[in-house]
């Protein structure tokens, strides 16, 4: 597949033809700075970094803070699972639409997943060569897409191997059927693995409707396994996974809303440090069961 093809396969996945190119170069290497992007990717340096942005905001990258802001590319096949999404939802849309021969939906979604996993498949040699040059000294991931920052928390509970920890607290980012849906698979993990231990401290809700589903969802965590305690106040969203890396999102210091940008940080000092806060709490929190 040749580079005009690359990216003319991005433009219709409504990826820009700089933002294509800026994704391409962080296929080079496993983290590169902005000038390094700009350098590689052949545009200027103000335009790859509001490019960089806007493939964070897509989930195409994420970046690594420190004294010079680097970024890395996210894999591919999250690209082409994320996409996939969106094609299966234009196809609803469209066949709503009785109009349009259905006939000729189905056949233009089908073109397009195939000119997806095209790409994809060109794609991802690129990505996995280049994670031999991981910097171990880069322990920080910022994500700032939530299907990316699910995604990536479904992994670590995967990797997962003794240790499970949870503060959970409204108000939450999302739909209601998709937080159920996220605590399905956290469970059916869960059951899966058998081996880590989940532990979870749930922030109750003042609402009474919003409390009793709250119940619902615990409900639902305990009976795969996990063990619950309630609590009337948590600082703050978070998940540890076995003492060593730390997901969480703060609340914005001026809107007081919880961030949509998730951290997530590989280092043991902090994960301990973390569950020490994290197993004071839970011998303050109560018990879940009489609350049922």
């Amino acid at each position: 597949m040749s580079d005009a093809i690359i990216l003319k396969r991005f433009k219709e996945l409504g990826v820009t033809a700089y933002e294509a190119k800026c994704y391409l170069s962080l296929l080079e290497k496993d983290t590169l700075t902005v000038s390094e992007i700009s350098r590689i990717a052949g545009i200027p340096r103000a335009n790859a970094y509001e490019e960089l942005e806007k493939l964070l905001a897509k989930g195409l990258c994420i970046s690594k803070p420190g004294r010079t802001k680097k970024y890395s590319a996210s894999d591919p096949d999250f690209l082409r699972e994320k996409i996939s999404v969106d094609i299966a939802g234009t196809l609803k849309a469209e066949l709503n639409n009785l109009a349009i021969r259905k006939d000729k939906i189905m056949i233009k979604i089908k073109t397009a997943q195939e000119n997806l996993n095209a790409l994809i498949d060109k794609l991802v040699p690129l990505y996995e060569n280049s994670r031999f040059n991981e910097n171990p000294l880069e322990y920080i991931e910022i994500i700032k897409d939530p299907f990316q920052a699910h995604k990536r928390v479904m992994q670590l509970f995967e990797e997962a191997e003794k240790e499970i920890l949870f503060f959970t607290k409204p108000p939450y980012t999302g739909p209601r059927d998709k937080l159920q849906e996220q605590i399905e698979q956290e469970a059916q993990i869960m059951k899966k693995l058998s081996r880590p231990n989940w532990k979870s401290i749930y922030e109750l809700p003042q609402d009474e409707e919003e409390k009793k589903w709250m119940f619902e969802l615990i409900d639902l965590a305990v009976k795969a396994g996990e063990k619950a305690r309630v609590i009337d106040e948590l600082p703050m969203k978070m998940i540890i996974f076995d003492s060593r890396i730390v997901v969480y999102a703060l609340e914005e210091q001026i809107s007081k809303q919880v961030s949509l940008t998730t951290q997530v940080i590989g280092h043991r000092a902090l994960a301990k440090s973390l569950k020490i806060i994290f197993e004071a709490l839970w011998e303050k929190a109560k018990a879940y069961e009489p609350l049922l």
